[in-house]
């Protein structure tokens, strides 16, 4: 029983794989069908004719001729005399009139008096009457500040000195009682005139009161040394910013 089921095993295995062969044959063959082009068509050889309806020759051509070079024309440098190429005159021949020919003028000197007036000096360069702190020669001296020797250190000493006394005798309290707050600006100008005191004094605050007490701490300053150009004394002016928070 055994024998027989395996004999049927086998031949189903058969017909199966015959089948799967006829297929892929049929598959193979249909593909060659569809993926094979055309055969192309060999066209009869024939002359290209292009048709232009704007162009019409009349038949006439001309011969090519090649363009003509444009002579420049050169400057021809002036001819080298030979310098054996002279005159012999005989040792006997005369000149008409020597004189004309060789005499030499001497100039005549002019003694002019020597006069030391009449030296005309450079005019001296006008000094302006302000000069910007930042620019002046020799900057004002503050009191205290008289045995620093350079002008860079008098004018940070110069500086120090009147941030100490913004920061003394400035009343920041004034902002809070006249409802500011935040911070404050203060910008405020002024000059230490050619004699060292204080003034013009100008302030820009955003409230009157500040402006006042700007305007009151400034007079504080003392008199001081006045600032130079070119060794004279000038009015100097002097920015100073004050800067404060009002406390809430």
């Amino acid at each position: 029983m055994s024998n027989k089921h395996e004999a049927n095993v086998r031949k189903g295995s058969l017909v199966n794989f015959q089948i799967g062969l006829i297929a892929s044959l049929l598959f193979t063959y249909v593909m060659f069908e569809v993926y094979t082009s055309e055969p192309i068509k060999k066209m009869a050889d024939k002359p290209v004719v292009i048709e232009d309806e704007h162009f019409v020759w009349d038949g006439v051509f001309e011969v090519y001729q090649e363009p003509e070079q444009k002579v420049v024309a050169q400057k021809q440098p002036e001819p080298i005399p030979d310098p054996t190429d002279f005159e012999v005159v005989d040792n006997d021949v005369t000149l008409d009139d020597p004189t004309d020919e060789y005499e030499s003028t001497e100039p005549t000197e002019v003694s002019v008096p020597f006069n030391p007036d009449a030296i005309s000096s450079e005019e001296e360069e006008e000094i302006p009457e302000n000069v910007p702190f930042s620019v002046v020669e020799d900057v004002p001296i503050f009191p205290g500040c008289e045995k620093l020797k350079t002008n860079k250190e008098r004018a940070a000493c110069f500086s120090e000195k009147i941030s100490r006394i913004i920061s003394r005798k400035f009343d920041t309290s004034i902002g809070g009682n006249y409802g500011l707050s935040g911070v404050q600006r203060i910008y405020t100008l002024f000059d230490v005139a050619a004699d060292g005191t204080i003034q013009n004094i100008q302030v820009r605050a955003p409230h009157p009161k500040l402006k006042k007490e700007a305007e009151r701490v400034i007079r504080l300053f003392p008199t001081m040394t006045p600032g130079k150009q070119r060794k004279t004394p000038v009015t100097v002016k002097y920015q100073l910013p004050i800067v404060f928070k009002v406390q809430d």
